[in-house]
């Protein structure tokens, strides 16, 4: 007779992330309970030569000795494997993702040590892709840009016409918000986007600031919001003056 034995899987994964070694030592020791040593392994591909270890301390060791060209403090990637009894965790981490799957027999473990894994990394991570991620806030700045530009436009146009014509100035104040928003998103998607993944075997990684974030055109879009902000209010104040002083 055919025994029949299932599966339980659970598998989740982040585009953005910041790694240090204390996030790393608490995953593994929450990844490794249960595994025998020999069938636990690390490993990491340097400048095309894959080294394996069966601890952490063991592969940063053998990174820090090897005579391969970079710094050893700089890590790319960092693979992770454990396995026996039906039961298997593995973890990959590199510049795209950090990717973690975990299998069995039995769901409540399966499902247990995933959500143990992921509380590790979440507070640090994001499950929205880069570019995706980029072209929200480019969004976000280009609509606030353009509703302020819009609403500015809008009282300068009824304060400087002696009988103004709504239609008019409501189209006119609204084409000028739509054509701000979508030059500010622009320069927010344009060029290279900022490495949104950071892994450190060796040492700490501090909390970056939410300006540090920023990619160049990003930090310019932002930059464009604040001096359309300064313009609107600008601009309006004066309009009213003109009116008032009339």
């Amino acid at each position: 007779m055919t025994e029949h034995r299932d599966v339980t899987s659970n598998r989740f994964e982040f585009y953005t992330y910041r790694v240090g070694r204390s996030h790393l030592d608490r995953l593994f020791s929450i990844a490794t309970e249960g595994f025998p040593p020999n069938r636990i392994s690390f490993e990491t591909e340097r400048s095309g030569t894959r080294l394996t270890r069966s601890t952490l301390e063991e592969l940063v060791s053998a990174v820090a000795a090897s005579s391969l060209p970079g710094d050893p403090n700089a890590w790319e990637n960092l693979s992770f494997n454990a396995y026996g009894d039906g039961k298997d965790i593995s973890i990959d981490i590199n510049h795209h993702w950090f990717r973690a799957s975990v299998s069995g027999p039995d769901a409540t473990w399966v499902h247990g040590q995933a959500a143990r894994l992921k509380a590790i990394v979440e507070s640090t991570a994001g499950e929205i892709r880069p570019w995706e991620l980029r072209h929200r806030r480019a969004a976000k700045i280009g609509f606030s840009a353009g509703v302020l530009t819009a609403l500015s436009t809008l009282i300068i146009l009824r304060a400087s016409q002696e009988k103004p014509g709504m239609e008019e100035t409501v189209t006119g104040a609204t084409t000028m918000g739509a054509f701000i928003a979508f030059l500010v998103w622009i320069i927010g998607t344009a060029g290279k986007g900022k490495k949104r993944t950071h892994l450190s075997a060796t040492e700490e990684l501090s909390d970056a600031k939410w300006w540090q974030d920023l990619s160049v055109t990003e930090k310019i879009a932002l930059g464009g919001l604040g001096v359309t902000a300064v313009a609107a209010i600008a601009a309006s104040l004066s309009a009213y003056a003109d009116v008032w002083g009339s």
